[in-house]
């Protein structure tokens, strides 16, 4: 009898752990979904604001002034540069999410940063007359920064694995 209790015993605290590992994972699962979810409602209802450069809102943005004012609304902390919001996890481009930062770089100095909105598209607020707005993506020089998460770099080899490395001074 002891053993058939001990047994019952184990078994009923394997399913109580098994059962809150499940429940973990689904509320991640949510919460992630439910800030990005938060960050493309912000981004969008700042639709048809002016750019203008140095502007972080609420009236008139520059790129980078606008994700960072997205974001603040989106109760994320984040850089005010487009270079600053390079800090965050990288993730390869293939797997961006709607919500993740794009920033596009040139010789390895960052110009321009934007929120992917998915299907190939993103808000951002531009350049002189053209208002903020859903636009294509229209470069490929961009690396995708998923902000909160640690500092990584992914890099592809040779025979295209995917391979995480630490950015130097930082942890993930």
């Amino acid at each position: 009898m002891r053993t058939y209790t001990r047994v019952l015993a184990t078994l009923f605290t394997a399913l109580v752990v098994v059962l809150t590992g499940l429940s973990s994972t689904a509320n991640a699962k949510t919460s992630t979904h439910t800030r990005a979810d938060t960050v493309l409602k912000q981004a969008a209802k700042l639709k048809g604001k002016p750019y203008k450069w140095g502007g972080a809102g609420p009236r008139s943005f520059d790129c980078s002034g606008y994700v960072q004012y997205v974001y603040k609304k989106a109760g994320k902390k984040i850089g005010r540069t487009s270079g600053a919001q390079l800090k965050g996890k990288r993730i390869a481009k293939g797997k961006k999410k709607a919500g993740d930062i794009l920033v596009f770089r040139r010789g390895g100095s960052a110009y321009h940063s934007a929120i992917y909105a998915g299907g190939g598209k993103m808000w951002e607020a531009q350049r002189t007359g053209v208002p903020v707005g859903k636009h294509k993506i229209w470069s490929k020089g961009y690396v995708v920064v998923r902000p909160g998460g640690g500092s990584t770099t992914v890099k592809m080899t040779s025979n295209n694995k995917a391979v995480k490395t630490a950015i130097p001074g930082t942890h993930s």
